[in-house]
């Protein structure tokens, strides 16, 4: 319903400006001005955003910092066992969000097989060096600081489901970690 209402607001805004180019009427401007504070005014009275068909999270509801967020990390394994962070330039052209926005959409839908298939893909990208400067994702894809290269070989990759409560993360720097797949197993 509420789209609906987002429609008529963008049909009044659009209605408005072709009255402008066709009648070349000042009032029309005027009534362009006041109807664009007016509906900022309404809206921002209300912490909403009006354009039409808004699905994006952000858009529609406010931020708490108590709620939990999760997102999926990729982490390469040693031959000790130890997890470390994945240097995100590996992954270019897409950056960590979009590899990771990818793998929650489609990681159900794969076979085990396929999942392997695709872990393993990644792990060989991991092994191989940085794309140049001109070819990799543009750097507000990714904030993290890319890390010195390691000097053992990963041996398996891992995708965890990291959660945290950004008030708790802020204050001392915790969150959980849940594992989602290996390679190899």
């Amino acid at each position: 319903m509420s789209n609906l209402v987002y429609l008529a607001l963008f049909g009044i805004f659009v209605a408005i400006i072709v009255a402008i180019r066709v009648t070349g009427d000042r009032r029309a401007v005027m009534a362009l001005v006041v109807y664009v504070l007016a509906v900022h005014g309404a809206l921002a009275v209300t912490r909403r955003d009006a354009w039409p068909f808004v699905t994006h999270g952000v858009f529609l509801e406010s931020g708490n910092e108590y709620r939990p967020l999760s997102s999926p990390r990729f982490v390469g394994v040693d031959p000790l066992g130890a997890e470390h962070a994945i240097d995100p330039r590996l992954w270019s052209p897409i950056g960590n969000r979009t590899l990771g926005i990818w793998w929650l959409m489609n990681s159900q839908r794969l076979t085990s097989q396929e999942q392997q298939d695709a872990l393993s893909f990644l792990l060989e990208k991991t092994r191989s060096s940085p794309r140049s400067e001109f070819l990799r994702s543009p750097n507000w894809y990714s904030v993290d600081i890319p890390r010195p290269p390691l000097k053992t070989p990963l041996i398996a990759l891992r995708v965890l489901l990291v959660t945290r409560v950004p008030a708790q993360k802020l204050a001392g720097g915790s969150e959980s970690a849940r594992l989602l797949a290996q390679f190899p197993r």
